[in-house]
């Protein structure tokens, strides 16, 4: 685990450090303007020529540019409040076929051009989650199934298209998560997601090896709404009941090493 950690450490200070490469790949047009204020349900949606952000923090837009997967595996801090509460709709295109990477190259870019967006790296011991299956015959929950290899009945695109992330689609939507061709670091990833309020990344530890169409039906909350009266810890508590109910799988604490990502400067964004 240390040298994968070690070797992404590597990978996105490059990353980083290669800001002026980043503006050479941007998109030919992108449109961003707040979202709606009763709008429901985040998700981002990349395809070959475009990309489509709905109601998302400039903070969970970072997460989907800089880490791997569905974005949810890092750690960011520093910046403006409003770069946590302020939600934002994008609609980027490209006339390339641009795999899912140079999307993420392309978003940063947006970022740095729009919002003034400046990060540095700062590894970073934390407490963790660790998500292992509840039951010793590794039996899962009634709303776990294996994967079908459809997308909706569709052809599914080659894991080498997202290898860290769903082959069909995750997101959040009320009330809970949907998740079509995932594996459990997948999974994983989507909890550590700031939606989810556990306050924590989440990484596997279930020794699963498959791919899953995966449901959860929990009624998450902004950082900013009250949760029916109930602490943050109640929340926690309710929903890694929920977890091992409807998945059959449990999260217990951990220590571990992330890439935290500091933000040094930010502004709302420029005019379409």
């Amino acid at each position: 685990m240390q040298a994968n950690i070690s070797h992404w450490r590597i990978l996105l200070a490059l990353s980083l450090a290669l800001s002026s490469a980043l503006h050479a790949q941007s998109f030919e047009v992108a449109t961003i303007k707040p979202a709606a204020p009763d709008a429901q349900g985040q998700f981002i949606r990349p395809s070959p020529g475009r990309l489509t952000i709905l109601n998302m923090t400039l903070r969970q837009i970072i997460q989907f540019a800089y880490s791997e997967g569905m974005g949810a595996d890092i750690e960011i801090s520093g910046g403006p409040s409003w770069t946590d509460k302020d939600r934002y709709d994008i609609d980027a295109k490209t006339d390339q076929r641009a795999s899912l990477p140079q999307r993420r190259l392309m978003t940063r870019a947006l970022l740095a051009e729009r919002f003034g967006l400046k990060l540095r790296i700062q590894p970073k011991e934390v407490n963790m989650y660790a998500i292992t299956v509840a039951r010793a015959d590794k039996r899962l929950g009634p709303k776990v199934h294996i994967w079908d290899g459809t997308c909706g009945g569709q052809p599914a695109p080659a894991r080498s298209a997202n290898p860290n992330g769903p082959r069909c689609a995750a997101f959040f939507r009320p009330p809970g998560i949907v998740m079509e061709g995932v594996t459990m670091p997948a999974v994983a990833n989507l909890l550590s997601a700031s939606n989810t309020n556990l306050g924590r990344p989440v990484v596997d530890r279930t020794g699963l090896t498959g791919e899953y169409t995966m449901q959860l039906e929990f009624t998450f909350r902004s950082p900013n709404q009250s949760a029916d009266g109930l602490s943050s810890e109640e929340t926690s508590a309710a929903l890694f009941t929920a977890i091992q109910e409807q998945w059959g799988l449990k999260l217990q604490s951990v220590k571990g090493s992330i890439n935290s990502l500091v933000i040094e400067q930010a502004s709302r964004p420029s005019d379409n």
